[in-house]
């Protein structure tokens, strides 16, 4: 096993030296792999190092030829996901599957009730979260929504535990997916402990405390039309195509399908209408844990929208 990955480790780093020596020098790239490890607390096995310099170096050259063209929209970066295979990051955080028999819309999204470069911005409303490497974006996308419901609505700051949904919500699958719909139910019937009671490891564990304080009265579902005039009111629990978010640092993203794979909020909209998006990936991430999404239903924003009542 050892031999098989210096083995691709070493073939990765030939694939993509050429084009980064182009780019940058090897001791410029060694010190930006160096800087990297330091950042994120990366360790390897003398064995995996190789191969994870390899995949880091093969990723980096991507960025840069990405952030040198000049028609892109968005600009990628160095992030903790960069020493990770495509196939490892789908498998690792892209766990959230649509409900049974759904299928996305083309129908063209038509906002309605909202004037014309009107805009809204609950970023200082709302926290940013890491889920770390457990596939809970579906508790992190209902908390923050039951979060902002009490915040905004209520003026009650409640910071919530994603961990019991994790370990209690049976309706979903702990770090293997779930649904924020359901997890939301799940507060407004049992309630929710704080973080402070219920503290996130990122691993399902057994239930502690299938009940809490913090209750919420349901859910409601957002028409594809009405998503825009709901977050006039507080934050939306969205879900999303995630697949090439990977690398994303700032800018309009706009490089996806919606095969959607990822839930995360939807926290306002600027006079463009292009959508701000708060992910889970902690703020190391995008710009610091947000994104800039491009209007419309663009990775399938519109399709599948809930929110706390």
């Amino acid at each position: 096993m050892q031999k098989t990955l210096l083995v691709a480790g070493l073939a990765l780093l030939l694939s993509t030296i050429g084009y980064i020596q182009n780019q940058q020098s090897v001791d410029e790239v060694s010190m930006v792999y160096e800087g990297f490890k330091q950042k994120f607390q990366k360790t390897y096995t003398s064995a995996e190092e190789a191969y994870r310099r390899g995949i880091f170096e093969q990723n980096y050259a991507k960025i840069l030829a990405h952030n040198a063209d000049p028609t892109q929209t968005y600009q990628t970066g160095v992030n903790q996901f960069t020493d990770m295979t495509q196939d490892e990051f789908v498998a690792t955080y892209l766990t959230y599957t649509p409900p049974e028999g759904w299928q996305p819309s083309d129908e063209e999204v038509v906002q309605e009730g909202v004037a014309p470069n009107d805009s809204v911005d609950w970023r200082s409303s709302v926290r940013v979260k890491n889920q770390g490497s457990c596939g809970s974006c579906w508790a992190f996308s209902a908390v923050g929504a039951v979060e902002a419901f009490f915040k905004i609505k209520k003026g009650a700051d409640h910071n919530l535990s994603e961990q019991q949904l994790v370990d209690c919500d049976k309706a979903s699958n702990g770090c293997d997916g779930g649904y924020p719909d359901k997890a939301i139910k799940y507060i407004a019937a049992n309630g929710s402990q704080t973080q402070a009671a219920y503290q996130y490891t990122g691993v399902k564990g057994t239930c502690k405390s299938a009940t809490g304080s913090v209750k919420n009265s349901g859910v409601s579902t957002i028409a594809k039309s009405g998503l825009q005039a709901a977050i006039k009111d507080y934050p939306i629990s969205v879900c999303v195509d995630a697949s090439n978010w990977s690398n994303y640092k700032s800018g309009v993203f706009n490089n996806c399908n919606k095969n959607l794979n990822h839930a995360v909020m939807a926290v306002g909209y600027d006079a463009s209408g292009n959508w701000i998006i708060k992910n889970s990936w902690a703020t190391s991430w995008g710009e610091k844990g947000f994104m800039t999404l491009q209007a419309g239903d663009t990775c399938g924003v519109t399709q599948v929208a809930v929110k706390a009542i």
